[in-house]
């Protein structure tokens, strides 16, 4: 008998030995753990993942004490990588959390999502009977909306904070394909309506509503926009009671208008911007409207900073994300603009910081001499009213960021003075990445670019006399 139960007791074991080994496979990640983030190009303060390639962020939610993203993993075939952080500032690559059927990876590795790959999608945090019809339990859960391709729109999702995740079992929900099209679905909670709206890169922008994130129905379609959308809403200038809809689509192209609930109609006398004028600013998403804590009302964005551009020679792993920024609407030169700028969030991070305030600055005097570093914010305000000179800018190693006075240009993109005829930049320099603000953030540009390793100077250089009204520099330390 005692040998009888001790084998009951092994199998037992055994099987719950295999069940726990299943749990961790279905986040199956093949990185090096003595991975140390130190790679030349490797960004100190922005988002990549430990290893493999990385594109379009796919969903982001705030759930259970902690930011959650979801983005696409994998360069032969698109899979969803798995992050969380507890600021937006220190992620933790937890590894690949949606695992598709013609995954590369080994055998072990649960597949456990629908599709032949898994293309980009959003996320929404659901409870009680929305959250049971999907995953048998009122928990509160992240549920993941993304296109399984040769599929269709699929639900994945996780009502233990992100540690184990699982697939909806009547996948697909919506819009069947036998390839990729159409793709890149991103659901918001309209209120107004009560009811979920899906917003569709399909013959431009497609919207579909439905009141369970199972069963959809069409409502409008959008002439506008090629991959990736995203719909949220801000308020103009700051005004609670006056605000409006935008939409946007994957190269940051927006529209500013009205949305029912139904259909977008963008404002008679507005015209379509670009958010961003960099090269590598792609596939953009924003936590969704109301999904973050302590009533913060901000819409905050993060995008892929690249736009198949042929990366700058990473090792080990490709590409990243943007530093989180936060998204205003304000009006300028008659026109609503959305302006970006770096969360407040960055100032945590300060290692060091030092001021210069009201100073005639002569050409071949760099009041930045002597400051060395390959990881800072620079901000800088101009007066152009005083200045004698043509260009003016920062040299970071091997990098020049100039600003044309006579074409009112900046690395050869338009941004206008001020009302006051002042001209503000703010720089967030790391290993691999520059993005560029002005203005008050209504210019953004982003950009990979491969820094000098081994050079860590900075200059302030002009060709004639400039009136510097403030200048900072901030230190920033790394968050791995």
């Amino acid at each position: 008998m005692n040998i009888y139960f001790k084998k009951i007791r092994f199998i037992f074991l055994v099987i719950l030995f295999t069940s726990s080994i299943n749990l961790v496979n279905a986040q199956y990640y093949p990185h090096n753990d003595s991975i140390d983030y130190k790679e030349n190009y490797r960004g100190q303060y922005h988002f990549s993942p430990k290893s493999e390639w990385m594109n379009d962020i796919n969903g982001l939610v705030y759930q259970g004490g902690k930011y959650h993203m979801i983005y696409q993993w994998g360069k032969k075939i698109r899979h969803g990588g798995y992050a969380t952080s507890p600021d937006l500032l220190h992620w933790e690559d937890k590894g690949v959390a949606l695992i598709p059927q013609k995954s590369f990876l080994p055998l072990e590795a649960i597949r456990n999502v629908s599709g032949e790959q898994v293309f980009s999608g959003s996320a929404v945090v659901v409870s009680g009977e929305s959250a049971q019809r999907i995953t048998g339990s009122k928990r509160e859960t992240i549920v993941v909306i993304y296109t399984g391709t040769a599929a269709g729109t699929c639900l994945a999702w996780s009502n233990d904070k992100g540690n184990t995740w699982h697939d909806y079992a009547n996948n697909p929900v919506a819009h069947f394909t036998k390839n990729t099209d159409p793709r890149d679905p991103c659901v918001i909670w309209h209120e107004p309506t009560s009811k979920w709206v899906l917003a569709l890169y399909e013959n431009g922008t497609t919207f579909y509503g439905s009141t369970d994130l199972i069963n959809w129905e069409f409502l409008s379609n959008l002439n506008f926009g090629y991959e990736c959308p995203d719909i949220f809403q801000l308020p103009l200038d700051g005004d609670e009671n006056n605000k409006k809809w935008v939409l946007q689509d994957a190269k940051g192209s927006y529209l500013v208008g009205e949305f029912d609930g139904t259909t977008f109609l963008k404002d008679d006398d507005q015209r379509t911007f670009v958010m961003d004028v960099g090269p590598d600013f792609y596939a953009a998403q924003t936590f969704p409207m109301g999904n973050l804590p302590n009533n913060d009302s901000r819409i905050i964005q993060l995008a892929w900073m690249d736009n198949w551009n042929g990366g700058i020679g990473e090792s080990g792993w490709e590409r990243n994300a943007t530093f989180p920024v936060s998204l205003r609407l304000t009006t300028h030169n008659g026109q609503k603009r959305i302006t970006r700028n770096p969360i407040r969030e960055i100032s945590s991070i300060y290692e060091s910081t030092k001021t210069w305030e009201n100073q005639l600055v002569k050409p071949k005097t760099n009041l930045l001499e002597g400051i060395h570093s390959k990881k800072f914010e620079l901000s800088l305000e101009v007066d152009l009213t005083e200045s004698t000179a043509l260009t003016f800018g920062i040299k970071v190693a091997n990098k020049y960021i100039v600003y044309d006075i006579h074409n009112k240009t900046l690395l050869s993109k338009e941004l206008l003075p001020d009302d006051s005829n002042h001209v503000s930049i703010r720089l967030l320099v790391d290993w691999g990445q520059l993005e560029v603000f002005g203005n008050n953030g209504v210019f953004s540009y982003t950009q990979q670019f491969a820094f000098s390793p081994s050079h860590d100077t900075i200059e302030l250089f002009t060709d004639g006399d400039i009136k510097l009204i403030s200048m900072e520099f901030h230190e920033l330390a790394s968050t791995w």
